[in-house]
């Protein structure tokens, strides 16, 4: 890969390895139509007692992997995904080719009426040219304060609780909210434009891919289905 080659990064929400009619469907495909350096993958599920479909296709890619379990000794049945009963842990997950140099989570809190505790996974990539990127993987409340849960989150980042302040940074991921709801990350830019939810009739844009610093975008997309409920979004980053 040249210095000045883009990297490319990808996110979905897994939907707990389930499609919307509550059918399971092929993580590792999924994972791999993706083509992408990085991919962040929220409502990531590992069962207890079966095979980690995540940190397998990890292995497959020859990526590192990071897991923040959000809830844990659950079901995807109490979460209101599917019917299944078995135990496991739902939660965020990092998959990179790209060299890791660091890695911190941010709590977010539990917002009201939410079932699970939300919390944000920052890891920090060495790109091809040796400059540092920032990815801050997300999934916020669907309960109505997903933007100030975001606020929070940005304020965290520049205060450089993480990272430090001036490090060029992507927050992605399923932030449940519409388009206009991450202005509540003032100085981000949403390069990402194109509806994502639900996947089989996509109405409005609820995963985005936010911006700040000095971070070219030459592609950015809302890719094909997968098989999850959401549809997948992608974009080509370098920084300059």
């Amino acid at each position: 890969m040249n210095h000045d080659e883009p990297i490319t990064l990808a996110s979905l929400n897994l939907h707990g390895g389930l499609t919307a009619r509550g059918a399971p469907f092929d993580v590792a495909d999924a994972c791999h139509r993706l083509k992408a350096d990085v991919i962040t993958l929220q409502e990531a599920w590992r069962p207890d007692e079966l095979p980690d479909v995540v940190t397998a296709v990890a292995a497959e890619l020859g990526a590192q992997v990071r897991y923040r379990g959000l809830a844990r000794n659950t079901s995807r049945a109490l979460l209101g995904v599917g019917t299944d009963t078995g135990p496991g842990t739902w939660g965020l997950a990092v998959l990179s080719l790209l060299p890791v140099t660091g890695y911190q989570e941010i709590e977010l809190g539990r917002a009201p009426g939410d079932r699970i505790s939300r919390a944000a996974q920052v890891v920090t990539l060495t790109m091809p040219g040796g400059k540092a990127l920032r990815v801050v993987n997300t999934h916020l409340t669907h309960r109505f304060t997903s933007p100030a849960q975001l606020m929070l989150l940005a304020r965290r980042l520049e205060a450089g609780a993480v990272s430090g302040p001036d490090v060029p940074t992507v927050i992605v991921g399923d932030l449940n909210m519409p388009r206009l709801g991450t202005l509540a990350a003032p100085g981000y830019r949403a390069p990402v434009r194109g509806r994502t939810y639900p996947a089989g009739r996509a109405w409005i844009q609820l995963d985005h891919l936010l911006l700040r610093g000095p971070v070219r975008v030459s592609a950015a997309e809302v890719a094909d289905p997968v098989g999850s409920d959401h549809l997948p979004i992608r974009a080509e980053l370098s920084v300059r």
